[in-house]
């Protein structure tokens, strides 16, 4: 047999009296009571979210770079503290002994990385916030030597992504670098 509500059975028999205000608002008292532990515990489930959650899976996080390969040489740069941080859309890149820090944008597919629109980082604090964008003949420079990067816009094959190691190859240089 099916259960019937209230409202069916209000319905079909008009004749019946409506419930009290009263006794409706003690009602919604006792579901108010009764479902205050589940509002608390999917608040509680709520909560976290609002923080930025990995979007890119293992790529994620700060990475040291520990050699530049290229078909002349492979160099340790281990002792030259050299890094990348990705978060969301966007990389950090920190060489701590020359004191340089840069930004870029990184496009990432299932076997590639895309860096483009790399920034000098003083300009978010100065001049009114105006980006000032690092051109190829800085590249060409030897602005990132550091990393093995030569040009604005860096494509590179993943060859190994892991939550502890991330080995990047494009046509003449392979980047490794370890989780930091």
């Amino acid at each position: 047999m099916r259960p019937v509500s209230s409202v069916a059975i209000l319905l079909q028999h008009p004749h019946l009296p409506l419930p009290s205000p009263v006794s409706l608002m003690s009602g919604v008292r006792r579901i108010r009571r009764s479902s205050l532990p589940l509002a608390l515990v999917l608040l509680s489930f709520l909560l976290p979210s609002c923080d930025k959650m990995p979007m890119n899976g293992d790529l994620d996080g700060m990475w040291q770079l520990t050699s530049i390969t290229t078909p002349d040489s492979t160099r340790d740069t281990r002792s030259q503290a050299v890094y990348m941080s990705i978060q969301l859309h966007l990389v950090q890149w920190n060489n701590v002994q020359r004191g340089r820090q840069f930004f870029s944008h990184f496009t990432h597919t299932a076997d590639s990385l895309l860096f483009y629109d790399f920034v000098h980082p003083s300009k978010y604090a100065v001049d009114n916030n105006k980006d000032e964008w690092i051109t190829p003949a800085e590249m060409h420079e030897g602005l990132f030597d550091a990393w093995g990067i030569h040009a604005t816009d860096a494509r590179y094959r993943i060859r190994r992504l892991d939550p502890h190691n991330l080995t990047l190859e494009s046509a003449d240089t392979t980047l490794t670098f370890r989780k930091f």
